[in-house]
């Protein structure tokens, strides 16, 4: 596109706005950009974002995404619209996300390790305008205004720049849109609003002891939600947020020296990372005095798999805390400090919901459960996305308007597709996905439940269950897993019937040298299938 020319506009997709028809939750506590304001009246001078290569401090960085925010409304980028950005981790990449954001538009995450069909799908499917950073193609095939990363860095040092101007977000303003891989289907786009992501900072600021100055690791990509708490979680914090290479996340002793030499305080991480994470800290016995929590988000956490952990370091410093949450709900919806009880357990307790939410656990029959018993999760409040862009089928699907058990009131619930269930204390206990949970002969099984049994082996380090067909009416459960050192298959047999019912044993087991995570540190469960289907098939050549 011409640098000239106004980017080409389309009518706003589903999704912009609340579900027609429905009410949604209080907009929130502001706006991001009045949050990182608020940073920058506190201690202008101090540091926001800190490199390898350098720190900037939180006037400088609101200089250049001022800077930044103009050039992109001299080139027609406007309140509402969309803007891909398809950039490393790094300064450049926050200083852009800011200025997106001061001019009343939404980024649009691409992660540069996708490949380039996907983000060509995820452009054309968020109708961005613009792309910032560097293209793969998509800007080009798809004819969007492109602002590169040279020009980025060059208006670091305008000072010609004007100020920001345009019609300021506000919180019921889209931030960002990111992209979930659905178990089927093509990705689904969730616009996520201003006011949810300062309703989930204001509410974890009730249940975290945050201090002035925290220093948080940004790990994951910015095109994973994880982080958006991990960048405005320093920003709501005046604190620091330190960024490194990505092959310094795949690695876990570079990692940790990392955590160590940066004098990391917050560091989030999906239970799969984290495990590596823990067997490298523990290698090198080194100390981490600075550390003083770590977040477990992404996946279900087993908290018997961090005994080896809390042996070393404890409890109190880093506090290890279970925060479950889900895309379409704004990263976390729960808190749970776990403590020595939890460690010896197996059961995944995620706790109670943040501030601001309203919750219900519905039955399969459709009924309140009670506790012990197990159900979906609804959640309601002003962390809810307004829905799935363009997907309108999928909207009326997941998210109800319903009164609530608690007040008595309308709320607007997304329905999270997983299984929990309540406990006394009004806190949930999470057992998996409702597409994690089988038949077989007649019993209703959690795969997780097995997965949880063969992890509580003390040399077994992660583990997979599924359903493998054999033949017509030949299914069986097999399990795949990883282990310090070999494990006999007796010794895990033997091990699982001390758990287990014996329709819950797997038929097979294969150990594998390690799991494929995904670009967000997950586990990928369908490659580990893969694979075991790739090694039988050559094993029986």
């Amino acid at each position: 596109m011409n640098e000239s020319t106004a980017p080409t506009r389309t009518n706003r997709a589903a999704g912009d706005s609340p579900l027609a028809g429905e009410a949604h939750g209080p907009a929130g506590h502001g706006t991001l950009v009045e949050t990182f304001a608020r940073a920058v009246a506190r201690d202008g001078s101090g540091n926001a974002v800190v490199t390898e290569e350098e720190s900037l401090s939180y006037q400088q960085l609101d200089s250049w995404s001022r800077a930044l925010g103009a050039a992109l409304r001299a080139r027609g980028v406007r309140h509402g619209d969309r803007v891909a950005l398809r950039m490393s981790p790094g300064a450049e990449a926050i200083a852009a996300m800011l200025a997106i954001l001061r001019i009343g538009a939404c980024y649009v995450p691409l992660d540069i390790r996708n490949p380039p069909a996907r983000n060509s799908f995820i452009v054309e499917d968020s109708q961005a305008v613009a792309l910032v950073g560097t293209s793969d193609g998509c800007a080009e095939e798809h004819d969007l205004l492109l602002v590169d990363e040279d020009r980025v860095a060059e208006l670091r040092e305008d000072r010609t720049a004007p100020g920001t101007a345009g019609t300021p977000s506000s919180p019921a303003d889209t931030a960002y849109v990111v992209y979930t891989s659905g178990t089927t289907g093509p990705p689904k786009g969730v616009p996520i609003h201003h006011g949810a992501v300062t309703a989930l900072l204001a509410g974890a600021t009730e249940k975290f002891s945050f201090s002035a100055g925290e220093r948080w690791l940004l790990f994951h990509s910015i095109a994973f939600d994880v982080s958006v708490w991990e960048i405005w979680g320093a920003f709501h914090t005046s604190g620091s947020l330190v960024i490194i290479p990505y092959w310094t996340t795949r690695s876990p002793d570079s990692c940790l020296r990392a955590v160590r030499d940066r004098g990391i305080s917050v560091l989030t991480q999906t239970p799969t990372a984290f495990g590596t994470f823990s067997t490298s800290a523990l290698r090198a016995d080194v100390d981490l005095p600075e550390l003083r929590y770590v977040v477990f988000a992404g996946e279900k956490l087993v908290p018997s798999s961090l005994l080896p952990w809390v042996q070393r370091f404890g409890l109190d410093r880093p506090a290890l805390v279970n925060m479950y949450g889900i895309t379409e709900t704004t990263v976390h919806s729960t808190f749970h400090e776990l403590s020595r009880e939890d460690i010896n357990e197996t059961t995944s307790v995620i706790g109670r919901v943040l501030p601001g939410f309203d919750h219900r656990v519905i039955t399969p029959e459709g009924r309140e459960a009670a506790v012990g018993e197990q159900g979906e999760l609804w959640l309601a409040g002003p962390q809810v996305s307004h829905g799935y862009l363009n997907r309108p089928e999928l909207n009326a699907e997941r998210f109800r308007v319903m009164r609530s058990p608690h007040d008595g009131g309308e709320h607007r619930y997304y329905r999270s597709g997983d299984v929990v269930s309540p406990r006394g204390d009004g806190g949930l206990v999470y057992h998996g996905r409702e597409d994690l949970q089988i038949k077989l002969r007649g019993h209703r099984i959690e795969l997780t439940d097995i997965e949880a049994a063969v992890r509580s082996h003390d040399s077994v380090t992660d583990a997979v269950v599924w359903v493998r067909e054999y033949g017509p009416e030949d299914s069986r459960l097999v399990c795949a897993y990883t282990s310090e050192g070999n494990v006999p298959t007796r010794t895990l047999r033997d091990h699982v019937k001390k758990y287990l019912p014996s329709y819950m044993w797997p038929a097979s087991y294969r150990r594998m040298s390690e799991f494929p995570r995904t670009l967000n540190g997950k586990l990928d469960r369908d490659t580990v299938i893969h694979r075991w289907e790739n090694e039988k098939e050559s094993e029986n050549e």
